[in-house]
C-alpha cells in the first residue's frame, strides 16, 4: 500500500514538472519584418496580451495549454495565461482548431511543428506531416512536449 502511494505521488510530481516545463516556456515574439505597404491595414486575428500589446496574426491551432500562432510563415506557441483576449477575424473562434497535432521542440528558438502526427512509438522519432505536406522527424530527446488533437502528451520515452 505504501509503495503504491509513493508511486502515485511520484507520478503526480512528474506530471507537475511536465506542466511546469510547458508553462515556463514564455511567448517569443515573431521576427520583426518591415511591411512593403505601411499604410495597408493588417489582416488576421487580434491577440491581446495582458499588458495591452496587440499582435495581429493567424491563430491556426489550439491545444489544452494554448494556441499556435502564425505570422510571416513563422509559428509560435502562446499559453492561455499569456493572453488577455483574442478578437477573431471571423467574429468567433473557428471550428476545428483542436484537430491538429503539435510538437514543441526543446531548444532556445522555441520551435513549434504543426500538422498531423504520422506515428508515435516509444523510443522512435516522432514523424509529423505539415498541412503543406512536408514531413518532419524529431528524436525523443528533442521533444519538450507534443499534442495529439489538442491533448498534451509526454515525450515518447523508450520503455525498458
Amino acid at each position: 500500500m505504501f509503495g503504491l502511494r509513493l508511486l502515485h505521488h511520484r507520478a503526480l510530481a512528474l506530471a507537475g514538472l511536465l506542466a511546469f516545463a510547458v508553462f515556463a516556456w514564455g511567448f517569443r515574439p515573431f521576427t520583426p519584418v518591415t511591411t512593403v505597404c505601411p499604410t495597408c491595414a493588417e489582416k488576421g486575428d487580434r491577440v491581446i496580451f495582458p499588458d495591452g500589446k496587440v499582435l495581429i496574426c493567424d491563430v491556426i491551432a489550439k491545444n489544452q495549454d494554448g494556441y499556435v500562432l502564425q505570422k510571416y510563415g513563422e509559428l509560435r506557441f502562446v499559453q492561455f495565461p499569456e493572453i488577455a483576449k483574442i478578437e477573431w477575424v471571423s467574429g468567433k473562434e473557428p471550428v476545428g482548431l483542436g484537430n491538429y497535432d503539435q510538437i514543441l521542440i526543446h531548444n532556445k528558438e522555441q520551435t513549434v511543428l504543426h500538422g498531423t502526427l504520422i506515428e508515435v512509438e516509444a523510443g522512435k522519432p516522432l514523424s509529423m506531416r505539415s498541412p503543406k505536406g512536408q514531413v518532419y522527424q524529431v528524436m525523443p530527446p528533442q521533444v519538450l512536449v507534443y499534442y495529439q488533437r489538442g491533448v498534451r502528451k509526454a515525450a515518447p520515452m523508450k520503455v525498458e
